[in-house]
């Protein structure tokens, strides 16, 4: 009864009508529970019946100030799953959520959930050992910034989606370019690609977040890069950036043939 009282009192009709919507749909004993409710936030936990085996549990906090507006915050639990599956079940999810940001999406993030799990459970959810077998596949992308005004904020925005993304980079500086290798697997690759150029990772002449609009990726190698940390910032002079080493060998080759093939392109 007090948590009714708490969810209609709400200043934010869009959370009061998704609530509903999910009570009547996911009726099931235990498949739906308001878990806690304050002036900030409300958080839901949603366990789809229809998922075989009762598999997942999604958690969510949605911002009563800001959502939809704001992406709701989301978990995934499952004890059949192993660490990396949930990693990826997880960063797909979240992906799907950023495309509905500005829409009501929670009962739309269920339905994906289920079809996904349904769909996939047996045959395409990777287990730990094919996870481990496809280790070796992995790539480098290796990419162009055309300028960085403020480092603190971008690298700290590419530390945390490669945290996400379990990718690890290096960010070289060499004379007056900026470049940034990247690897992992390539779906994440291709996620960060995507992040890069539609989300805030800097800010303009005037200090507003602005988006990367002059990233270019030159290439990418199969490998993995050997960094130590989820970021690495190096600065290279003219000795380094031509000696033999792995990534550096990697990059000026990746370069040079990007260099001869806008050259070509001068020329025709």
């Amino acid at each position: 009864m007090e948590t009714t009282r708490l969810i209609c009192g709400m200043h934010n009709d869009d959370i009061v009508d998704e609530i509903q919507a999910l009570s009547a749909i996911l009726c099931e004993d235990q498949e739906f529970q308001v878990q806690s409710i304050n002036e900030e936030e409300v958080m839901l936990m949603i366990h789809p019946h229809q998922i075989k085996n009762h598999l997942i549990t999604l958690t969510v906090i949605l911002d009563i100030k800001s959502y939809p507006v704001s992406s709701p915050q989301l978990s995934v639990q499952s004890s059949r799953l192993s660490r990396a599956e949930l990693h990826i079940l997880d960063t797909l999810i979240k992906e799907e959520a950023y495309k509905l940001q500005g829409q009501v999406t929670i009962l739309s993030l269920v339905e994906w959930l289920v079809r996904y799990c349904n769909r996939y459970e047996e045959k395409t959810i990777p287990t730990a050992e094919s996870l481990a077998g496809e280790a070796k596949h992995e790539y480098t992308t290796i990419v162009h910034l055309h300028h960085i005004r403020s480092k603190i904020i971008y690298v700290k925005t590419l530390s945390q989606w490669f945290r996400e993304l379990d990718l690890h980079g290096v960010l070289i500086s060499y004379r007056r370019w900026i470049f940034l290798m990247v690897s992992g697997e390539k779906n994440n690759l291709q996620l960060y690609l995507k992040r890069h150029r539609t989300q805030n990772v800097d800010i303009d002449s005037v200090g507003r977040p602005c988006k990367e609009r002059m990233l270019t990726v030159l290439g990418q190698v199969e490998g993995r890069l050997d960094a130590v940390g989820v970021l690495d910032e190096v600065e290279l002079n003219d000795s380094e950036i031509y000696s033999a080493t792995n990534w550096t060998e990697e990059m000026m080759k990746v370069i040079t043939t990007h260099q001869r093939g806008q050259q070509q392109e001068t020329f025709k």
